[in-house]
């Protein structure tokens, strides 16, 4: 009787640990589907409650206060600023790393109303991600517009709210005809040209991906340049270019071109313990911070004509382009020019007109000149032993303005050419085996 009953009670204890296993799960099941329901609410706020600062930029603090999904590209876009423009003015190293409610400060301001919207029918090969791009939205405001519940899932013949376009504008069904491009797989850091008749259409603008074109008239057609960044991601990018037709509408042509990989090659590169100290990030930043307020303005007039010439009659030791390791470290920056190996005290000629915009001696880049070729086009003399023009000056193609020598960030005497395209490096020698326009 005895037994049967302590029987009873370990059954009894069995059972209430069973149910106290089950209370248990149920609790932390409970306890992930409310996490999970939380997560997304805040998902479904971040994409759905509207940027309070987003029309500050409109008025005349200038400032904006980046929201989910944004990124320097499409604020640039939005407010008719250049993403080099935004990094200039706000310290930005890294285009790619911003974050949601960082105040930025802008150039100038743009149409940010949002009181005017458009549509778009989507084609064959659109992602969501792709038409924002296209229009210079984000798309948080392309999925909050249109009341999308999943952004991967968008179909053919869908018709999409565009904020900020006009329903009666018809821009992006009408094209630029006539429009030639140089090339349509471009390579990184290389140079994109194009040009159309300038017969009825006035005042063009562009970008081609992140980077804007700068266009100039020249008899009855218009030119347009660009160049990409040396490290910019292959693939495809966006071709946009707007203008005003002869009956005041604006016409627009895309196109989506193919962004091609440089064959670009590693170095390694050895310095010495006095050299190494010109590798601090401080100094580097703080000099191409110098340096890129001089070759950032666009002049109007066109100085050069033809090819360049080359500016050193010495072999070519080191391409545009290359990957380099210092001291046995990662590959983690690039040679922005072409080097020339010379002896000490060589000459170096100009290799087109232009004029001097900057002549000192840089901490990293040694004894220095730069030269505006016009419409945005700069050229760099870098590590010479003397320079022998000043601010100011016009030089024209093959006039000696310095010396080939051995000052700053070198491993030995060499000339360091370098070619800016609206403030982007480009490779210096498609100048020479190319004419542009």
């Amino acid at each position: 009787m005895k037994l049967n009953i302590i029987g009873k009670q370990t059954s009894i204890w069995d059972d209430r640990d069973t149910i106290l296993e089950a209370k248990k799960t149920c609790f932390f099941r409970y306890v992930g589907q409310l996490v999970r329901l939380i997560c997304a609410c805040g998902l479904l706020l971040s994409v759905w409650h509207p940027n309070p600062a987003y029309a500050s930029a409109c008025g005349l603090e200038r400032t904006y206060s980046v929201g989910w999904g944004d990124t320097l590209f499409l604020i640039a876009r939005r407010f008719g600023n250049t993403v080099s423009d935004l990094m200039r003015l706000n310290g930005i190293t890294n285009p790619n790393l911003i974050f949601a409610n960082q105040v930025l400060f802008m150039e100038s301001s743009g149409n940010c109303s949002g009181e005017v919207d458009g549509v778009h029918v989507v084609e064959a090969g659109d992602t969501l991600w792709r038409v924002a791009t296209r229009y210079g939205i984000s798309v948080p405001t392309m999925v909050r517009a249109n009341g999308i519940s999943n952004p991967a899932l968008i179909y053919t013949g869908q018709r999409l709210t565009i904020p900020g376009w006009s329903q009666d504008d018809s821009s992006h069904h009408l094209a630029i005809s006539g429009l030639q491009l140089s090339s349509k797989s471009p390579i990184q850091g290389r140079v994109l040209m194009m040009s159309f008749p300038s017969v009825d259409i006035r005042d063009p603008s562009g970008f081609f991906g992140p980077w804007k074109i700068t266009f100039f008239r020249e008899d009855d057609r218009y030119a347009g340049i660009v160049g990409s960044y040396v490290l910019a991601e292959p693939g495809e990018y966006t071709l946009e270019i707007e203008a005003i037709n002869i009956e005041g509408k604006s016409i627009r042509h895309l196109d989506h071109l193919t962004l091609l990989a440089g064959d670009y090659g590693y170095e390694e590169i050895t310095l010495s313990s006095s050299k190494s100290s010109l590798l601090s990030q401080e100094k580097i930043v703080s000099e191409q911070q110098r340096v890129a307020a001089v070759v950032m303005p666009v002049t109007q007039h066109r100085y050069w004509e033809g090819v360049f010439h080359p500016p050193s009659f010495g072999d070519i030791t080191s391409s545009f382009g290359t990957r380099r390791s210092y001291n046995g470290g990662p590959y983690n920056s690039y040679h922005g020019g072409v080097d020339f190996s010379s002896l000490s005290g060589s000459l170096i000629s100009a290799p087109a007109t232009g004029r001097v915009v900057l002549a000192e001696a840089l901490e990293v880049r040694g004894n220095t000149t730069i030269i505006d070729h016009g419409w945005g086009i700069y050229s760099a003399y870098l590590h010479q032993s003397h320079i022998i023009v000043s601010v100011g000056d016009i030089v024209h193609r093959g006039e000696v303005i310095g010396h080939i020598g051995g000052t700053g960030l070198v491993t030995g005497p060499h000339l360091h050419w370098e070619m800016y395209v609206r403030g982007v490096q480009v490779d210096p020698m498609q100048w020479y085996e190319s004419e542009f326009p």
